[in-house]
This record gives structure tokens, sequence and C-alpha cells, in this order.
């Protein structure tokens, strides 16, 4: 179960599958402690599928400070990087 810093907060995400690159971001109040959850999903049969918590929910630690959409695209991005990733679908809840 990996965690990874990004800026000064600790993102959880999953990594499983195998195929084209898919990052998957969960709409506000989910997050991968609800089991099964995307990576569980059918899609890591046919991708290889990357999903995390976003700030502030689940296992990602909350910054105690406004944050903004554009911060929320910061993270899917670092997060990107973190895994080296350079190109990816996107599929969003």
């Amino acid at each position: 179960m990996p965690f990874a810093r990004l800026d000064d907060i600790d993102f959880y995400y999953e990594q499983r599958g195998e195929g084209p690159r898919l990052l998957f971001i969960n709409g506000t109040g989910g997050d991968l402690r609800m089991k099964p959850n995307f990576v569980d999903g059918p899609l890591s049969d046919s991708f290889e599928t990357l999903a995390y918590d976003q700030r502030g929910l689940g296992q990602t630690g909350k910054p105690d400070r406004p944050y903004s959409m554009a911060d929320y695209a910061d993270d899917a991005a670092r997060l990107l990087d973190h895994v080296e990733w350079d190109r990816t679908h996107v599929f969003g809840v």
C-alpha cells in the first residue's frame, strides 16, 4: 500500500494491471478504503490503473490550509511524475 510524499502531503495510491495507462480520479467523498474499489474492478484487466485518495480524503493527508481545484490538478500531475508516467488516459467521477 504505497504512499507518495508530494509537496508536503502524503498521498495514498494503488496501482494495478497491465496495458494502456489509466488514471482514476475519485469524486468528493470517495476513497480507496471502500472495497471493492476502482483498481479492484474489471478495468485493471485491460489497463494499468492508478488511483489515489485526493487531499483530505481517505488515507491521504489533509493540509491545514484552504485548497483549490488547481491544487487538485497539481496533485494529479505530481503523482504522475512520482510513478514516472508521462502519458495516460484519465477517468474521473
